[in-house]
C-alpha cells in the first residue's frame, strides 16, 4: 500500500509499540481483548499475526489475525482515532483480501448505528452474516462468553462452523 509501512508487532520499537497498544485499548471494551502481558504470549504462537501500518512515523491502524487450517480469523482490527473516515479502513481490509482468501471474523450484535455502520462497513466487501448462533471463545478459562455474529465471505455449514469453532477453541483461550 503506498506511503503505509506495514511492521510485525512482535519486531517493532517499544514506541510503536505503545502506541499500537493504545489503539487497541481505545478501541475494543475489555472483555473483547487481552492483557498486555497475554497479547505477549500469543505474540510467540507461529499461527498469529499482529500487524501495525505506520504512516508519517504514526501508527496509523491495528490488524492481529489467526492461521487456522482453512481460514484466516481476524481477531481484532482498528484503526486510530485521528485516521478514521479516510478511507484508510477499506484500503487496509482489500489489501489484506487480496493476500488471504478464506477470512472470518467477529462483531458486535447489530443493534445501534454504530454496530450498522460496522457491519456495512464488511458487508461492502462482501463479508455475510453466518446464521449459527457463536460466542466469542473467552480468552481466559473462567472468563464468560458473549455472543457475537461471525462474518465470513461465504456462508459457513454447519459441520464447517463446528470445526472452525473448535479450532477457535484451541488456540484462542489462553
Amino acid at each position: 500500500m503506498k506511503n503505509l509501512k506495514i511492521i510485525d508487532l512482535k519486531d517493532c520499537d517499544k514506541n510503536y509499540f505503545d502506541k499500537a497498544w493504545d489503539i487497541y485499548i481505545s478501541s475494543f471494551p475489555s472483555y473483547e481483548r487481552r492483557t498486555l502481558s497475554e497479547q505477549k504470549l500469543i505474540l510467540e504462537d507461529k499461527k498469529y499475526e499482529a500487524r501495525i501500518f505506520i504512516k508519517d512515523n504514526q501508527v496509523l491502524a491495528i490488524l492481529f489475525f489467526w492461521h487456522f487450517s482453512k481460514y484466516t480469523f481476524v481477531e481484532h482490527f482498528a484503526i486510530n482515532k485521528s485516521f478514521r473516515g479516510q478511507s484508510y479502513g477499506s484500503k487496509i481490509l482489500k489489501n489484506f483480501m487480496e493476500e488471504y482468501k478464506n477470512i472470518i471474523l467477529e462483531i458486535e450484535p447489530i443493534k445501534d448505528e454504530i454496530s450498522e455502520k460496522r457491519y456495512k462497513f464488511y458487508e461492502k466487501f462482501g463479508f455475510l452474516k453466518n446464521e449459527h448462533i457463536h460466542f466469542q471463545v473467552p480468552f481466559r478459562k473462567g472468563d464468560e462468553k458473549f455472543e457475537l455474529l461471525l462474518l465470513s465471505l461465504k456462508k459457513l455449514e454447519k459441520k464447517e462452523y463446528q470445526n472452525l469453532y473448535k479450532e477457535m477453541k484451541n488456540s484462542l483461550c489462553i
